[in-house]
């Protein structure tokens, strides 16, 4: 995997009750949860930071402990959210849309179904839970 790579969601998230689901694209009443590892990418993918410094950051909050298959469990992840259409990579930093910006609970929901339905969302009348 080339950590050179900036990282990046492609589909809105939340974080209900400390965990991180995704939002579904033409539901946005239905969200998906996701383990733990792929809710820390998730929310960690803003656009603006490469694969290398993922897994520093990671290595980081180990301290002394750092598990021995850290590098490779974040590269299987990352590739694990490519092949579901979760997560992207660019050569250069990225400037994620608005409703991708954060949780979609810390958002103005007027100005985040605007940037969904620029994106392809179907817009539901739903709140998004």
């Amino acid at each position: 995997m080339e950590k050179e790579k900036y990282f990046y969601r492609i589909l809105a998230f939340t974080r209900l009750e400390g965990e991180v689901a995704l939002i579904d694209k033409f539901d946005q009443a239905k969200t998906i949860p996701l383990e733990s590892w792929l809710g820390t990418v998730i929310s960690l993918a803003d656009g603006q930071h490469s694969i290398e410094e993922l897994i520093d950051y990671l290595r980081g909050h180990y301290g002394s402990n750092v598990p021995a298959e850290l590098e490779r469990t974040v590269e299987s992840v990352i590739e694990r959210l490519i092949e579901s259409q979760a997560l992207m990579l660019s050569d250069e930093p990225y400037v994620l849309p608005y409703h991708l910006s954060k949780p979609f609970e810390e958002l103005d929901p007027n100005e985040a179904k605007l940037s969904m339905a620029e994106d392809g969302y179907q817009i539901m009348d739903k709140p998004v839970h």
